[in-house]
């Protein structure tokens, strides 16, 4: 019997070292065994890892030539005392190392109740603690970016109540901390009630919206927001929330709405504007009208953009200046004036006066600017001024100005022969006096037109004094002029025979230039002569 039992506390003692030398030998943790002294009886290898790189020892053979803090030392000294000790503590490392963090569990280490030593466990959490510490200053930084963010951020839980929110949505809403978790998301939703949002909400999970809305402060005042809102499990625990970002887009929507205003009123401009506004690109194309072009031409923008400008605005084109936009982008000139023609959708023609300068466009390109006024009335005006200064206001053929153009050019022409008609009515005085000057400028019409009806196409009839006329006759020898003077002759007899007619009659005097090189005012002053000569004789057959 005696034998079995010491057979059986050999087992169980061979059991007991095999598992302390496996524990002991083959865990990662630190383990050292000391005496009532602290003196290192035995360490494992990680243990003396440890010692190698934070003892500044080269053989460490007590405790203390690895722990080298009082508040430490103390602790490894009242195991001694019968006490248990689980703390955290830091090597320092002679070797510029990091420092290292350790867990250790001290305990006495008793023989049938004595004392007789201590063992120490180390177990290594550097890297937990720096992982920890990470995520702490992560934490913090996060903390920090929601409270001062200019963005309100809540956190809504599944029955739509407020679990935390940080102080800008507070602000933004003008609640205090401790009152807005009392709130639901309708308090200050202003577009949506209650139903609205629990059925537009109904599964957080599947919250993925960022949207534009109105929200509503405790003072009853709304404002312009812009909410991201995303459902998750943030808290781990199978509940989804609701996390919201909020702006406030009040200053946004204002500045949009005063944007749209300003729009509105320049396209108001633009389209009521007498104006029309067009831009021209470096390869002479039109990229841009004015919304007014249809009500001014009838075309609309899509028709005009990409055409020619060459095209759009008509001029009359010499050999230097067949596209007058294209050489404006070389010229230092920066503000030109021309004016040109445009023709409308109906087909008809009318004058522009265009303001053309030159600038660049947002990308730096060089563009053309054209301001375009529509210039018909200034246009007949100037007509009219020309009209004015060329012919005469009573019979409507040339006056002498024109006339005397005329004689100038003729003159400087090789164009041989060429005659002279000087016609002076008859007796022009006595028919104002007696008959009053509206009869007198009657008359003087009616003359014009008679002398003009006898002429050929080519003639030129002028009034050259008050009742004096002279006429033209290009390419007429002596013979071809005597046979017009008859022929104005025969019309005023014809119309002086007519019943009812008030009779009246011209003196005519001719000159004929067969010379490139004689004067024609000197052979206009013998064509005047000559119609004296003629006015002398119509006297005497008058009196006989």
């Amino acid at each position: 019997m005696d034998l079995i039992k010491n057979n059986h506390q050999e087992t169980e003692a061979t059991f007991v070292r095999s598992v302390y030398n496996s524990m002991f030998n083959f865990t990662q943790d630190a383990i050292s065994l000391l005496d009532t002294e602290l003196n290192i009886i035995r360490a494992n290898i990680p243990f003396m890892n440890i010692a190698r790189n934070y003892s500044p020892s080269t053989e460490i053979s007590h405790i203390f030539d690895l722990i080298r803090n009082e508040d430490d030392r103390r602790c490894f000294l009242s195991v001694i005392d019968d006490n248990i000790v689980s703390r955290e503590i830091t090597l320092d490392s002679l070797q510029e190392k990091e420092p290292c963090v350790l867990h250790i569990k001290l305990g006495p280490i008793k023989d049938n109740g004595r004392i007789i030593g201590a063992y120490a466990i180390f177990v290594d959490i550097t890297d937990f603690r720096k992982r920890e510490n990470e995520l702490n200053r992560r934490f913090k930084l996060i903390c920090n970016l929601v409270d001062n963010a200019n963005l309100g951020i809540v956190i809504i839980g599944q029955d739509h109540k407020v679990i935390e929110s940080n102080d800008r949505f507070c602000e933004m809403i003008g609640y205090s901390h401790e009152e807005i978790t009392d709130l639901h998301s309708w308090d200050w939703e202003y577009l949506a009630d209650e139903n609205a949002i629990r059925k537009g909400f109904a599964d957080l999970s599947e919250v993925r919206y960022t949207f534009d809305t109105i929200h509503k402060r405790k003072d009853g005042t709304t404002y312009h927001a812009t909410v991201s809102a995303s459902g998750a499990d943030v808290f781990g625990d199978g509940n989804d929330v609701i996390m919201c970002i909020s702006e406030d887009i009040t200053a946004k929507k204002e500045m949009e709405e005063k944007l749209r205003l300003s729009e509105t009123k320049f396209r108001t401009y633009l389209e009521n504007a007498a104006d029309m506004i067009l831009t021209v690109d470096i390869d002479g194309k039109i990229n841009y009208v004015s919304p007014n072009c249809e009500r001014i031409c009838g075309f609309n923008a899509d028709e005009i953009i990409n055409k020619r400008a060459a095209d759009f605005f008509i001029t009359e084109k010499t050999e230097s200046e067949k596209d007058p936009f294209g050489t404006l982008f070389i010229d230092d000139n920066n503000n030109k004036y021309r004016s040109f023609k445009i023709m409308h959708r109906d087909g008809s023609f009318h004058w522009y006066g265009v303001t053309i300068s030159k600038t660049s466009d947002v990308n730096g390109k060089d563009i053309i600017i054209c301001n375009t006024r529509n210039i018909d009335e200034s246009i007949e005006k100037e007509k009219k001024l020309e009209y004015l200064s060329l012919y005469d206001h009573l019979t409507g053929v040339p006056n002498k100005a024109f006339f005397d153009a005329m004689l100038k050019r003729a003159q400087t022409s090789a164009h041989r022969p060429l005659s002279l008609l000087v016609c002076d009515l008859d007796y022009l005085k006595t028919i104002n006096d007696e008959h009053g000057h509206a009869k007198g400028d009657e008359i003087l019409q009616k003359t014009a037109q008679l002398i003009q009806s006898s002429l050929r196409k080519a003639d030129f009839i002028s009034r050259v004094g008050g009742d004096e006329f002279a006429v033209i006759l290009p390419g007429a020898g002596q013979k071809e002029a005597m046979s017009v003077v008859k022929r104005i002759y025969r019309t005023f007899k014809d119309h002086n025979s007519l019943k009812g007619a008030f009779p009246f009659n011209i003196s005519i005097g001719i000159a004929t230039v067969n010379d490139p090189l004689t004067s024609l005012k000197d052979a206009l002053n013998e064509a005047d002569l000559n119609m004296y000569s003629r006015k002398q004789i119509n006297k005497g057959e008058l009196q006989r």
